[in-house]
């Protein structure tokens, strides 16, 4: 299982090396202007965190603690997963369509508040599961 995470991850990886190559080579070549790579490279950013965070829920393993703690778990994962992947599909559209001036700080905005979403579920949800087993 690990060894097919790694080489998911690994030929992420070279596709976005290799992208970011061919784009610079292009842009050398005339062929394109640098915002045009720019704005490639940043599309492609937001479509594999919408990716990776859409796998996020999936596939965890086995969990060896309480049936509150599972759900808790699994919930956050959830939540964190569809913020992410909402975030990564507006960091790609806004990168793609909106005016350079602007992107930049909402790209970075848009991450950061699901990110701050995310981590404010999961300690919420750790706080409920930690208050649920010291009240019983």
């Amino acid at each position: 299982m690990i060894r097919k995470r790694t080489s998911v991850a690994v030929a992420v990886a070279i596709l976005v090396m290799a992208s970011a190559a061919v784009l610079r080579y292009a842009q050398g070549a005339g062929l394109i202007e640098e915002d045009a790579a720019r704005r490639t490279m940043q599309v492609m950013i937001g479509l594999i965190l919408a990716a990776y965070a859409n796998l996020m829920p999936k596939d965890v393993g086995p969990w060896q603690a309480s049936a509150l703690a599972v759900a808790r778990a699994q919930s956050t994962l959830r939540v964190g997963g569809w913020s992410m992947t909402l975030a990564g599909l507006a960091y790609a559209g806004l990168w793609a369509f909106a005016p350079l001036g602007f992107v930049n700080l909402a790209s970075m905005v848009v991450v950061a508040s699901a990110m701050v979403i995310m981590m404010g579920y999961g300690a919420w949800a750790l706080v409920a599961c930690r208050s649920k087993r010291t009240a019983a």
